[in-house]
């Protein structure tokens, strides 16, 4: 199927989102992701093929991709990506992923790390318009304040008192003290862990050295960039 790209927008500096519209019926749970294909030559070793989460909510019917801009040391993807213009498409195929919600009344822990956090956005924006006070806290690393989404992110907490967001800036980390601090009881909830590779699984591992079961972490890993 081919996405026809109909507009993009700033998220922060140096963060941007891109928004697709299929051209036929496309449907997907909040936290999960597609396999694109961005045709171009020359192309580097990493090829012509990627795996984006869709930030946006299922609801609007519209493919969200957020990412970091491109650098000279981006690959040919990316280049290519930021390259593209309104009305040109790009290709997917099927839809993957099981970092999904799959039981909203329980507790929910969300940790972000940089531009990790676009299945969360998907999630609270399908909640937030369907009205679902899902139960969650979010733990939000960024390199600096400039935060993408953050307006969204404060708006959906405050039409849902049960939504409880920490911001965690550069230098501060999320480690096992802001765990601590900000989870009254890491006994209940489900852990949904996001963001670089190195991130994710440093997470789990702390996680799991304070007595989080294994089968309460989810885990999505964002291959190519570095830990926030």
């Amino acid at each position: 199927m081919k996405l026809n790209l109909i507009r993009r927008q700033p998220e922060a500096i140096g963060v941007e989102s891109f928004i697709f519209k299929p051209e036929g019926e496309l449907a997907w749970k909040p936290g999960q992701y597609l396999h694109y294909v961005l045709h171009h030559l020359p192309t580097d070793d990493r090829g012509s093929d990627r795996w984006f989460t869709v930030a946006s909510a299922p609801y609007e019917g519209e493919v969200m991709i957020t990412t970091r801009l491109a650098t000279e040391h981006s690959s040919t993807f990316k280049k290519k990506l930021f390259a593209l213009k309104v009305g040109k498409y790009i290709e997917i195929s099927e839809v993957e992923g099981d970092f999904i919600i799959e039981d909203p009344k329980k507790q929910l822990v969300f940790i972000a790390g940089g531009i990790g956090v676009t299945p969360f956005h998907s999630m609270l924006k399908e909640a937030d318009h369907a009205g679902e006070k899902l139960d969650v806290i979010l733990l939000y690393s960024n390199r600096d304040a400039d935060i993408p989404y953050k307006k969204e992110f404060d708006g959906f907490a405050a039409r849902n008192s049960n939504l409880k967001i920490h911001y965690i800036i550069n230098p501060e980390r999320i480690d096992a003290d802001a765990v601590k601090k900000f989870v009254p009881d890491i006994t209940k909830p489900i852990f949904y862990v996001s963001g670089p590779e190195p991130m994710v699984n440093d997470l789990g591992d702390m996680l799991k050295e304070l007595g989080v079961e294994e089968a309460r972490i989810k885990q999505d890993w964002f291959p190519g960039y570095p830990a926030e």
